[in-house]
């Protein structure tokens, strides 16, 4: 059964940012099972990185457009690549596919593996953001850290090097609080399997997640309602 997945960027790529979004695509195309198509949408508008409720609400606005065409050009399935997780649940009702949410999958996958588990995420402004929907996802009582750094990541300004040794730091950091998952705050980052190996527990990368809920609800043919 070939399946379909449309991934919308939640932000214009910039060119320097274009090395991230390559990784990205490998990983999700790695995740995804034979038959699978992913296709990458990259937007031409909208805020220019997510750091508030502000960005996020701008975000969802230049992504709603591909997602409600998605249907009509014969997807399965459609992703906003972002742990933001704009447009859901507002927009769900208005699609006759999937709508997979990276974070909020991600949390109901960590549930499954753990009681406590922490976010993790380099980019500045995000901590705030993804403690509301923690919240309002239900999870408050097991998330018990959202451990937030400033770093240029996606578009190029950070080595690879720098970026794994603060994710490295940061997620030592949330074992020592008690966390038992690892949940990686940004779909860009792709270094979930080298620190599942070096920190010894699981690390989920929520682009890679929504991409395997995205199958799951295909082949059972289910949806939103």
């Amino acid at each position: 059964m070939e399946i379909r997945i449309k991934l919308i960027a939640p932000v214009p790529v910039p060119p320097q940012g274009m090395g991230t979004v390559e990784r990205m695509l490998q990983a999700r195309r790695r995740a995804a099972s034979p038959g699978t198509v992913i296709d990458f949408v990259s937007l031409q508008d909208g805020p220019l990185s997510l750091g508030s409720m502000t960005d996020r609400f701008l975000s969802a606005q230049a992504v709603y457009p591909h997602v409600v065409k998605a249907p009509g050009e014969g997807y399965n399935a459609v992703i906003v690549d972002c742990t933001c997780d704009q447009l859901y649940p507002e927009a769900v009702e208005n699609l006759s596919i999937p709508l997979v949410p990276p974070l909020h999958a991600s949390l109901y996958m960590a549930a499954m593996l753990c009681n406590r588990f922490s976010i993790i995420t380099p980019t500045r402004g995000q901590g705030k953001l993804y403690s509301r929907l923690v919240e309002q996802y239900g999870f408050g009582e097991r998330v018990i850290s959202v451990r937030e750094r400033a770093l240029d990541f996606i578009s190029g300004g950070a080595a690879q090097e720098d970026l794994l040794s603060v994710l490295l730091k940061e997620g030592q950091a949330a074992l020592h609080e008690g966390a038992q998952v690892i949940i990686l705050g940004c779909t860009a980052l792709t270094q979930d399997r080298l620190l599942q190996e070096i920190l010894g527990v699981p690390v989920l990368a929520p682009g890679d997640v929504a991409v395997k809920t995205a199958e799951t609800l295909v082949q059972l043919g289910l949806r939103y309602t």
